[in-house]
Protein backbone atom coordinates (compact mmCIF):
# COMPACT_ATOMS: atom_id res chain seq x y z
CA UNK A 1 0.00 0.00 0.00
CA UNK A 2 1.22 2.89 -0.84
CA UNK A 3 2.41 5.58 2.02
CA UNK A 4 1.44 9.31 2.66
CA UNK A 5 4.24 11.38 4.79
CA UNK A 6 2.62 14.80 5.06
CA UNK A 7 5.43 17.70 6.41
CA UNK A 8 3.02 19.85 8.49
CA UNK A 9 3.80 23.50 8.69
CA UNK A 10 0.08 24.67 8.86
CA UNK A 11 0.40 26.39 12.20
CA UNK A 12 -0.56 30.07 12.44
CA UNK A 13 -1.74 31.11 15.65
CA UNK A 14 1.03 28.10 17.16
CA UNK A 15 3.97 30.11 15.17
CA UNK A 16 3.16 33.68 16.37
CA UNK A 17 2.73 32.27 19.88
CA UNK A 18 5.20 30.07 20.49
CA UNK A 19 7.49 30.15 17.55
CA UNK A 20 7.91 33.79 17.12
CA UNK A 21 6.80 34.58 20.85
CA UNK A 22 3.90 37.23 19.93
CA UNK A 23 1.18 38.49 21.69
CA UNK A 24 -0.48 40.12 19.32
CA UNK A 25 -0.16 40.77 15.45
CA UNK A 26 3.34 40.73 14.09
CA UNK A 27 5.32 43.33 12.51
CA UNK A 28 6.17 43.40 8.89
CA UNK A 29 9.65 42.31 9.63
CA UNK A 30 8.18 39.62 11.91
CA UNK A 31 5.40 38.38 9.55
CA UNK A 32 8.53 38.26 6.66
CA UNK A 33 10.55 35.56 9.07
CA UNK A 34 7.38 33.84 9.21
CA UNK A 35 6.59 33.70 5.25
CA UNK A 36 10.12 32.83 4.65
CA UNK A 37 10.12 29.90 7.41
CA UNK A 38 6.92 28.80 4.89
CA UNK A 39 8.84 28.69 2.65
CA UNK A 40 11.98 26.96 3.54
CA UNK A 41 9.82 24.03 4.82
CA UNK A 42 8.29 24.09 1.32
CA UNK A 43 11.87 24.02 -0.50
CA UNK A 44 13.06 21.20 2.06
CA UNK A 45 9.80 18.82 0.92
CA UNK A 46 10.41 19.47 -2.53
CA UNK A 47 14.40 18.74 -2.14
CA UNK A 48 13.50 15.68 -0.48
CA UNK A 49 10.39 14.42 -2.57
CA UNK A 50 12.12 12.18 -4.66
CA UNK A 51 13.90 10.03 -2.28
CA UNK A 52 10.15 9.44 -0.80
CA UNK A 53 8.89 7.90 -4.28
CA UNK A 54 6.80 5.50 -4.34
CA UNK A 55 5.17 6.99 -1.70
CA UNK A 56 3.12 9.71 -1.39
CA UNK A 57 5.16 13.68 0.14
CA UNK A 58 2.37 15.89 1.10
CA UNK A 59 3.05 19.39 2.00
CA UNK A 60 0.38 20.61 4.57
CA UNK A 61 0.79 24.11 4.56
CA UNK A 62 -2.05 27.18 4.84
CA UNK A 63 -2.82 30.45 3.02
CA UNK A 64 -2.00 33.32 5.27
CA UNK A 65 1.69 32.68 5.53
CA UNK A 66 2.35 30.01 2.44
CA UNK A 67 -0.01 30.65 0.37
CA UNK A 68 2.47 32.00 -2.15
CA UNK A 69 4.26 28.52 -1.66
CA UNK A 70 1.77 26.14 -3.28
CA UNK A 71 2.29 27.16 -6.62
CA UNK A 72 6.05 26.25 -6.20
CA UNK A 73 5.52 22.52 -4.66
CA UNK A 74 2.06 21.85 -6.56
CA UNK A 75 4.98 22.28 -9.91
CA UNK A 76 7.68 20.24 -8.25
CA UNK A 77 4.55 17.37 -8.70
CA UNK A 78 4.40 17.37 -4.41
CA UNK A 79 0.37 17.27 -3.33
CA UNK A 80 -0.51 19.84 -1.17
CA UNK A 81 -2.81 19.58 1.68
CA UNK A 82 -4.54 23.47 3.02
CA UNK A 83 -6.36 24.18 6.12
CA UNK A 84 -9.91 25.95 6.17
CA UNK A 85 -10.76 26.53 9.82
CA UNK A 86 -9.39 29.35 11.45
CA UNK A 87 -6.40 28.47 13.79
CA UNK A 88 -7.06 27.99 18.15
CA UNK A 89 -10.48 27.94 18.55
CA UNK A 90 -12.13 25.37 20.85
CA UNK A 91 -15.24 25.32 18.28
CA UNK A 92 -14.40 24.88 14.53
CA UNK A 93 -14.95 27.82 12.76
CA UNK A 94 -14.34 28.53 8.98
CA UNK A 95 -11.60 30.82 7.19
CA UNK A 96 -13.00 33.82 5.49
CA UNK A 97 -15.72 34.29 7.53
CA UNK A 98 -17.56 31.00 6.83
CA UNK A 99 -16.38 30.63 3.65
CA UNK A 100 -13.31 27.90 3.26
CA UNK A 101 -14.32 27.08 -0.34
CA UNK A 102 -12.74 30.42 -1.15
CA UNK A 103 -9.01 29.33 -0.02
CA UNK A 104 -10.24 25.85 -2.02
CA UNK A 105 -10.92 27.85 -4.70
CA UNK A 106 -8.17 30.02 -4.84
CA UNK A 107 -5.34 27.49 -4.37
CA UNK A 108 -6.55 23.84 -5.41
CA UNK A 109 -5.55 21.81 -2.90
CA UNK A 110 -5.30 18.02 -2.95
CA UNK A 111 -6.53 17.58 0.61
CA UNK A 112 -8.83 20.72 2.17
CA UNK A 113 -7.63 19.88 5.72
CA UNK A 114 -10.05 20.88 8.77
CA UNK A 115 -9.41 20.38 12.27
CA UNK A 116 -11.77 19.67 15.03
CA UNK A 117 -11.62 19.20 18.69
CA UNK A 118 -14.76 16.76 19.79
CA UNK A 119 -14.69 15.10 22.63
CA UNK A 120 -17.88 12.66 22.39
CA UNK A 121 -18.40 13.13 26.60
CA UNK A 122 -18.54 16.82 25.74
CA UNK A 123 -20.82 19.71 25.10
CA UNK A 124 -23.74 18.11 22.74
CA UNK A 125 -24.99 21.04 21.35
CA UNK A 126 -21.20 22.39 20.37
CA UNK A 127 -20.66 18.54 18.67
CA UNK A 128 -23.89 19.06 16.65
CA UNK A 129 -22.91 22.29 15.72
CA UNK A 130 -19.52 21.32 14.32
CA UNK A 131 -20.71 18.27 12.82
CA UNK A 132 -23.13 20.69 10.62
CA UNK A 133 -20.21 22.74 9.53
CA UNK A 134 -18.23 20.03 8.72
CA UNK A 135 -21.31 18.50 6.56
CA UNK A 136 -21.57 21.82 4.92
CA UNK A 137 -18.50 21.51 3.67
CA UNK A 138 -18.05 17.99 2.97
CA UNK A 139 -21.37 18.78 0.70
CA UNK A 140 -19.42 21.00 -1.35
CA UNK A 141 -16.76 18.82 -2.02
CA UNK A 142 -18.83 16.50 -3.08
CA UNK A 143 -18.00 15.59 -6.88
CA UNK A 144 -14.37 17.87 -6.92
CA UNK A 145 -11.59 16.67 -6.74
CA UNK A 146 -10.25 18.02 -3.36
CA UNK A 147 -10.50 14.95 -0.84
CA UNK A 148 -11.18 16.02 2.83
CA UNK A 149 -9.04 15.01 5.63
CA UNK A 150 -10.11 15.84 8.66
CA UNK A 151 -7.96 16.26 12.18
CA UNK A 152 -9.51 14.85 14.77
CA UNK A 153 -7.98 15.83 18.48
CA UNK A 154 -9.95 15.01 21.88
CA UNK A 155 -9.13 17.46 24.76
CA UNK A 156 -10.53 15.95 27.67
CA UNK A 157 -13.50 16.89 29.91
CA UNK A 158 -12.66 17.94 33.05
CA UNK A 159 -14.31 15.08 34.55
CA UNK A 160 -12.34 12.87 32.73
CA UNK A 161 -9.23 14.00 33.57
CA UNK A 162 -10.55 13.87 37.24
CA UNK A 163 -11.12 10.18 36.75
CA UNK A 164 -7.59 9.36 35.99
CA UNK A 165 -6.28 12.21 38.98
CA UNK A 166 -5.95 15.60 36.46
CA UNK A 167 -2.73 12.71 34.82
CA UNK A 168 -2.59 13.78 31.14
CA UNK A 169 -0.56 10.92 30.00
CA UNK A 170 -2.84 8.37 31.89
CA UNK A 171 -5.59 9.61 30.01
CA UNK A 172 -3.76 9.41 26.94
CA UNK A 173 -3.14 5.81 27.64
CA UNK A 174 -6.42 4.86 29.42
CA UNK A 175 -8.97 6.47 27.99
CA UNK A 176 -8.26 9.27 24.55
CA UNK A 177 -8.49 5.49 22.31
CA UNK A 178 -12.17 4.82 23.23
CA UNK A 179 -13.10 8.24 22.69
CA UNK A 180 -11.40 8.90 19.48
CA UNK A 181 -12.73 5.71 18.32
CA UNK A 182 -16.58 7.27 19.42
CA UNK A 183 -16.24 10.08 18.27
CA UNK A 184 -15.59 8.66 14.50
CA UNK A 185 -18.27 7.28 15.18
CA UNK A 186 -20.61 9.62 15.60
CA UNK A 187 -18.50 11.74 12.62
CA UNK A 188 -19.47 9.61 10.42
CA UNK A 189 -22.79 8.57 11.40
CA UNK A 190 -24.19 12.13 9.66
CA UNK A 191 -22.62 10.57 6.58
CA UNK A 192 -19.43 12.38 6.87
CA UNK A 193 -16.55 10.26 4.87
CA UNK A 194 -13.32 11.68 5.07
CA UNK A 195 -11.02 10.71 2.76
CA UNK A 196 -8.45 10.96 5.79
CA UNK A 197 -8.18 10.96 9.28
CA UNK A 198 -4.94 12.79 11.16
CA UNK A 199 -4.89 10.81 14.57
CA UNK A 200 -3.35 11.48 17.90
CA UNK A 201 -0.54 9.37 18.52
CA UNK A 202 -2.24 5.95 19.77
CA UNK A 203 -0.40 4.41 22.79
CA UNK A 204 -0.61 0.99 22.24
CA UNK A 205 -1.55 -1.48 18.99
CA UNK A 206 -4.75 -2.41 20.65
CA UNK A 207 -5.58 1.18 20.69
CA UNK A 208 -4.22 2.04 17.20
CA UNK A 209 -6.01 -0.97 16.09
CA UNK A 210 -9.77 0.31 17.77
CA UNK A 211 -9.36 3.36 15.65
CA UNK A 212 -8.20 2.00 12.75
CA UNK A 213 -11.75 -0.02 12.89
CA UNK A 214 -13.47 2.42 13.41
CA UNK A 215 -12.32 4.42 10.28
CA UNK A 216 -12.74 1.49 8.44
CA UNK A 217 -16.27 0.87 9.28
CA UNK A 218 -17.06 4.51 8.18
CA UNK A 219 -15.48 4.63 4.82
CA UNK A 220 -13.22 1.79 3.96
CA UNK A 221 -10.99 3.19 1.17
CA UNK A 222 -10.11 6.03 3.96
CA UNK A 223 -6.69 6.21 5.97
CA UNK A 224 -5.16 7.21 8.91
CA UNK A 225 -2.49 9.41 9.50
CA UNK A 226 -0.56 9.82 12.80
CA UNK A 227 0.13 13.30 14.08
CA UNK A 228 3.24 14.47 15.85
CA UNK A 229 1.72 16.92 18.28
CA UNK A 230 4.93 18.45 18.37
CA UNK A 231 6.16 15.82 20.61
CA UNK A 232 9.79 15.25 20.93
CA UNK A 233 11.59 12.65 18.91
CA UNK A 234 11.40 9.58 21.61
CA UNK A 235 7.56 9.75 21.87
CA UNK A 236 7.14 10.66 17.78
CA UNK A 237 9.10 7.37 17.08
CA UNK A 238 6.90 5.64 19.76
CA UNK A 239 3.72 6.45 17.74
CA UNK A 240 4.71 6.19 14.35
CA UNK A 241 5.99 2.51 15.05
CA UNK A 242 2.36 2.07 16.91
CA UNK A 243 0.95 2.57 13.45
CA UNK A 244 2.91 1.44 10.96
CA UNK A 245 2.84 -2.16 12.28
CA UNK A 246 -0.85 -1.48 12.22
CA UNK A 247 -3.81 -2.08 9.10
CA UNK A 248 -5.18 1.16 8.37
CA UNK A 249 -2.75 3.40 9.51
CA UNK A 250 -1.09 4.77 6.04
CA UNK A 251 1.65 7.61 7.19
CA UNK A 252 2.25 10.25 9.32
CA UNK A 253 1.69 14.20 9.50
CA UNK A 254 4.10 15.67 11.25
CA UNK A 255 5.32 19.47 11.91
CA UNK A 256 7.18 20.59 14.60
CA UNK A 257 9.39 17.77 15.51
CA UNK A 258 10.98 18.48 12.16
CA UNK A 259 11.01 21.82 11.55
CA UNK A 260 10.95 23.44 15.15
CA UNK A 261 15.34 23.51 15.42
CA UNK A 262 15.94 24.14 12.03
CA UNK A 263 13.78 26.81 11.59
CA UNK A 264 14.88 28.48 15.08
CA UNK A 265 18.55 28.78 14.01
CA UNK A 266 17.10 30.23 10.27
CA UNK A 267 15.18 32.84 12.02
CA UNK A 268 18.12 33.54 14.48
CA UNK A 269 20.12 34.58 11.07
CA UNK A 270 21.09 31.47 10.48
CA UNK A 271 21.48 29.97 6.31
CA UNK A 272 18.15 28.97 4.32
CA UNK A 273 19.98 26.31 2.82
CA UNK A 274 21.57 25.04 5.47
CA UNK A 275 17.49 25.06 6.96
CA UNK A 276 16.29 23.52 3.94
CA UNK A 277 18.77 20.86 4.10
CA UNK A 278 18.43 19.95 7.66
CA UNK A 279 14.57 20.09 7.40
CA UNK A 280 14.62 17.75 3.97
CA UNK A 281 17.25 15.35 6.39
CA UNK A 282 15.13 14.79 9.39
CA UNK A 283 11.54 14.61 7.13
CA UNK A 284 13.42 11.70 5.34
CA UNK A 285 14.78 10.15 8.64
CA UNK A 286 11.27 9.98 10.01
CA UNK A 287 9.99 8.36 6.66
CA UNK A 288 13.17 5.87 6.44
CA UNK A 289 11.71 5.13 10.36
CA UNK A 290 7.77 4.62 9.17
CA UNK A 291 8.88 2.44 6.47
CA UNK A 292 11.48 -0.10 8.50
CA UNK A 293 8.42 -0.36 10.69
CA UNK A 294 5.81 -1.46 8.69
CA UNK A 295 4.73 -4.60 9.34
Amino acid sequence: MTQIFALAFDHRNSLRRDFMHLTGQPAPEQHSTMVAAKGVVTDALIEAAPQVSPDTPVLLIDHEYGGQFVPRAQAAGVKVAMPVEESGQAELRYLCDGHPERVVDAHHPDYVKVLIRYNPGGDTAMNERQRGRLRKLSDWLDGRPERLMLELLVPPEPAQLAAVADDQSRFDRETRAALTAAAIDQIAGDGLRPALWKIEGPESLQDAARIAEAVRAANPDAGCLVLGRGADDAAVRRWLAIAAATDGFTGFAVGRTIWWDALKGFAGGGDAGAAVRAVAARYLDLVRYYRAAVT
